[in-house]
């Protein structure tokens, strides 16, 4: 028996307002050989068969900016920009609720404003790992840690050293089952002050998640090493 499709819907966040790249801008609008990084973002994502929908979170003084002048709406299964929250959950939760009025998705997901180089191969493994294992809730796309970490209390003085075969750097998108994180967001908003993670909060709910491993090229964007890292990317991709 094969597989049921399952459909998708992203939440983009790029609500972020801090400025990291000495560029005067928001990192999500920072260009990236010459098209701001939400831009070729949102554009890597539209591309891929197995996104549906996309809704676009940003910081509530960039709405206008975002449909006006950079026009985020025309780019393709971009659906709606929308206003985000003082943190990233409270902005992911403004997407989701925003999500919530469009459409109804079998899987929701969540990705970062400032990961351009997703690949739909990437979203197309997570979305089969969900397709072929009912079991499982969630699923993150993530590398193998290649550095030895130490773990430290306030003092900077080390107290463990995981063992590094158990631990992933987890990246985005975050795919889960559409009422698993519409679930686990809703919850009070101080709940969810100081959470970086989407799965941490299906995690503290006992929700079955995996990895899926994904790529190193799939990194966030948020200094000059990482802007030039990516245009070097992007100009071999062109080749």
């Amino acid at each position: 028996m094969g597989r049921t499709k399952l459909s998708l819907a992203l939440v983009v966040a790029a609500a972020g307002h801090g400025v990291r790249l000495d560029s005067g801008l928001p990192k999500q609008y920072v260009p990236l050989l010459g098209i701001p990084m939400i831009q070729r973002t949102l554009g890597a994502l539209s591309i891929c068969d197995a996104v549906g929908a996309i809704v676009v979170v940003v910081n509530s003084q960039d709405v206008e900016y975002c449909q006006e002048e950079i026009k985020l709406e025309r780019i393709a299964k971009v659906v709606r920009v929308t206003a985000g929250g003082d943190e990233r959950p409270l902005s992911v939760k403004n997407g989701l609720l925003a999500l919530a009025e469009i459409g109804t998705y079998d899987l929701v997901g969540v990705h970062d404003g400032a990961r351009p180089l997703v690949t739909c191969e990437e979203i197309s493994n997570a979305v089969q790992t969900l397709e072929m294992d009912p079991s499982l809730e969630g699923v993150v796309v993530a590398v193998p840690c290649v550095d030895t970490i130490k773990v430290v209390d306030e003092s900077k003085l080390i107290r463990s050293t995981p063992e590094r075969r158990f631990l992933w750097r987890a990246q985005t998108p975050q795919i889960f089952r559409r009422e698993v994180l519409m679930d686990a967001y809703n919850v009070p908003e101080d709940a969810l002050r100081g959470v970086t993670d989407d799965a941490s909060l299906v995690e503290a709910r006992g929700g079955r998640l995996a990895v899926v491993e994904g790529s190193p090229e799939n990194f966030k964007v948020t200094n000059r090493v990482d802007l030039r890292h990516a245009e070097q990317i992007l100009a071999e991709r062109r080749r």
